[in-house]
């Protein structure tokens, strides 16, 4: 069997590595293994790079447009803050009931207003949902948006209320920010926007500037944000009656669904990492979403804040495994002052994670314990602490949870993010999708008849670079 050039990495690792370095379309490549899972992944940097200049731009009209016409021909429902329509359900076509929109909503306005915001700028306003709840107690509020047709519609509707008197509209897409001082705002609000972006570098971008108008002790908060790390399981779950009907190419429908997908979806790790780079930024706080009700928001999307200096990070005094015949007995005999339970099985997900676990292996995986996020709430409601659920670093079906004593956690570290690793590692690449699925397919082809089943990736992603002394095969 080939080894890996470099002389790193094991078995499969090494053998996959080693036949992607003699592909002459690939500049540098690493295999690893996804944590929880251990299904190989390929990071691979073309020779020649997939997208080309003007995707992005591309990428950004496409959605204007659609938006535009979306919100132009979408009746008025409800009045201002009650519009609901157009929120669909990928899994089933049809819309969300409005009860599960209405928790979504008041549960995403609680958070923000967790931040005490005063002057807000919010990006990618909508028919302002979350402004119509917020406005009100805010000194000063400055909306954008990209379709003029929803500035237009907003300024009157906002002219018809006097308690609005203070808000200010501008149609403008999200990477401009003229005209808007620096060191101000004390909460920026970017919600359920960011999957419409074309890549990981146009969101760094629009957060960097998001932070720099940041004052003391400010935050940007980043709403419904798309989870990479169960794209997979997602699919798998969406495209259930086709799997059904074709379990022989079940495997290749679901890949190829990922690599076509559209919308920008980001690792949680991303957060931490970006909030390393960014002057001033104290830390990431990234968290699954309050929910009684599941549906693809609970499940699969997460929201994040990034908090400037000066911030109160939770450093917990006490770490330990999950352990559900253990939980109760700790917070209530124990009673630390903060304590952070790891490991935490998802019950939103497992289900789904478990269709996606026979679909690779062919075996029903065993039968876990997995709590409802909100039971952990309430488990330490009952005995006197607050909970903040975050993303586990140890699987995808994970979470860690974060127990405060009377006082509702400050910021929650996330997990560690794995250092050196580029943005675009952290994402999928909407802009390109079409020619990374054609690209991939060839890797995939390309290696079938140079290596055994057992050593081909399950994933493939494509990015600009790899850090030096990661165990990387160079061409």
């Amino acid at each position: 069997m080939p080894t890996s050039p470099t002389g790193l990495g094991t078995g499969t690792e090494s053998q996959a590595e080693a036949a992607l370095a003699g592909h002459p379309g690939i500049a540098r490549a690493r295999v690893t293994r996804e944590p929880g899972t251990g299904r190989l992944v390929a990071h691979v940097v073309p020779r020649d790079p997939v997208a080309e200049d003007g995707d992005d731009r591309k990428r950004v009209d496409e959605w204007q447009l659609i938006y535009e016409w979306v919100y132009g021909e979408l009746p008025e429902s409800g009045g201002l803050g009650e519009n609901f329509v157009g929120w669909h359900s990928t899994y089933t076509g049809l819309p969300i009931e409005l009860a599960q929109m209405r928790e979504w909503r008041d549960a995403t306005v609680e958070r923000i207003k967790s931040l005490k915001p005063r002057r807000v700028l919010e990006i990618g306003v909508g028919t302002g949902l979350l402004m119509a709840k917020l406005a009100p107690s805010c000194e000063e509020y400055v909306a954008t948006d990209f379709s003029a047709t929803v500035v237009e519609t907003l300024t009157g509707q906002v002219a018809e209320d006097p308690a609005l008197a203070h808000v200010r509209l501008h149609n403008r897409e999200a990477t401009d920010f003229s005209g808007l001082p620096d060191q101000h705002f004390d909460t920026v609000v970017i919600n359920s926007v960011i999957q419409y972006f074309p890549d990981i570098g146009y969101l760094a971008d629009v957060l960097r500037q998001a932070a720099a108008l940041l004052a003391p002790g400010g935050a940007v908060f980043v709403g419904d944000v798309r989870n990479l790390r169960l794209l997979r399981a997602f699919r798998t779950a969406v495209l259930a009656e086709e799997i059904a009907a074709a379990p022989e190419t079940a495997r290749e429908l679901v890949e190829n669904s990922v690599l076509e997908e559209k919308e920008l979806l980001v690792d949680p790790d991303f957060f931490p990492a970006l909030a390393a780079t960014l002057p001033g930024i104290a830390a990431a706080d990234v968290r699954l979403k309050r929910a009684h009700h599941h549906n693809e928001l609970s499940r699969h999307r997460y929201d994040a804040v990034l908090r400037k200096e000066p911030a109160q990070t939770v450093e917990p005094a006490l770490t330990a495994a999950w352990d559900p015949g253990a939980l109760e007995t700790l917070l209530s005999d124990v009673r630390p002052a903060s304590a952070r339970i790891t490991g935490v099985p998802n019950g939103r997900v497992a289900r789904e994670l478990a269709d996606l676990a026979k679909l690779d292996t062919g075996r029903t995986p065993a039968a876990v314990t997995a709590p409802d996020p909100e039971d952990l709430h309430e488990i330490g409601r009952r005995r006197g602490y607050q909970a903040a659920v975050t993303w586990s670093a140890e699987g995808p079906g994970l979470v860690d949870v974060v127990y405060t004593r009377d006082a509702e956690p400050g910021v929650v570290p996330a997990s560690a993010a794995t250092p050196g690793l580029p943005f675009t590692a952290y994402a999928n690449a909407p802009s390109r999708a079409a020619k990374t699925s054609s690209f991939v397919a060839e890797l995939r082809a390309y290696l079938a008849a140079r290596l055994p089943a057992e050593a081909i990736p399950h994933a493939f992603t494509t990015v600009e670079d790899l850090p030096e002394g990661t165990g990387h095969a160079d061409h």
